[in-house]
């Protein structure tokens, strides 16, 4: 099989260059490409991968994706000027492992929609790492006890799929836009596919604020997609220990709190506001 990489793109330089050093890394031996899809419309970025030293080894090329502002329509743009039929998507600010590529491409073979795991430690300083966990790698994560998920950094499709459910939603600019594609790809009737070797390096955010703020706003459009798919959630015993637990380590002292324990704190607390806050927002309850 042949592949498109299309990765959403928007002020990312010079960090994607470590992602596209990844890419010309890769084991697989078929044909591919790499489409940089510029949702900011950067002339920076146009002349650096003009120059890009692995610009014959990627096929790398970029396509303009700056009619409208989110990751969902950049992603949109860059199927559709894709040469390959089997897309597959990663970040700019991650980076993939060398068999990513082919263990993706074998898992297409036998599925619809695939992904793949996540590791926090290649890319994160040991104290960044501990602010929170990831899924275990060993299969899909189901989201909200309804259906597997992968992440919008390491999921591929067919392009006869994407167009059939009408590609992403971009009323979903950024968050919750990977699970709401994964749902409504299976729910049309497609099978989803993992594969445990197509694991990519995920970086963190590094501040606390924007911690904080990331937490709360997955956890909100989470709430979202899981009203529109009827998704159950957790039991509703969840919030009360959720809670407890926010409430127990809150820092009585930030001050004195390490850099370390502060982050994991602010993620487990941003989640559960963000569950309220979407809640409230979407007149559901999603614990």
């Amino acid at each position: 099989m042949t592949a498109s990489v299309v990765i959403a793109y928007y002020r990312g330089l010079p960090g994607l260059d470590v992602q596209l050093e990844a890419l010309a890394a890769q084991d697989f031996d078929g044909p591919f490409e790499v489409v940089v899809s510029d949702n900011e419309g950067s002339a920076d970025l146009a002349d650096h991968l003009d120059r890009h030293p692995h610009r014959e080894r990627l096929g790398l090329r970029r396509v303009d994706a700056s009619g409208v502002p989110g990751t969902s329509h950049a992603r949109n743009v860059g199927t559709r000027a894709a040469v390959h039929d089997f897309i597959v998507y990663c970040d700019q600010d991650d980076a993939v492992h060398p068999g990513w590529l082919r263990a993706m491409v074998e898992a297409g073979a036998r599925a619809d929609i695939v992904g793949g795991p996540l590791e926090r430690d290649s890319l994160n300083e040991p104290v960044v790492a501990a602010w929170r966990e990831l899924p275990a790698p060993e299969e899909a994560f189901v989201m909200g006890r309804f259906l597997p998920i992968t992440f919008g950094c390491n999921l591929a499709v067919h392009r006869s799929v994407f167009d059939d459910v009408g590609g992403w939603d971009e009323s979903y600019p950024t968050a919750a836009g990977d699970v709401e594609f994964c749902w409504r790809i299976q729910t049309a009737g497609y099978r989803f596919g993992y594969a445990p070797e197509a694991m990519v390096a995920y970086r963190f955010r590094t501040g606390l604020a924007e911690t904080w703020e990331q937490a709360l706003v997955y956890a909100r459009e989470e709430a979202r997609v899981a009203k529109q798919y009827g998704a159950p959630g957790r039991q509703w015993w969840w919030f009360p220990v959720h809670a407890t637990v926010s409430a127990a380590t809150a820092p009585v002292w930030p001050w004195s709190w390490s850099r370390r324990r502060l982050g994991a704190w602010l993620w487990i607390s941003g989640n559960l506001v963000g569950r309220v806050a979407g809640s409230v927002r979407y007149r559901t309850i999603y614990w």
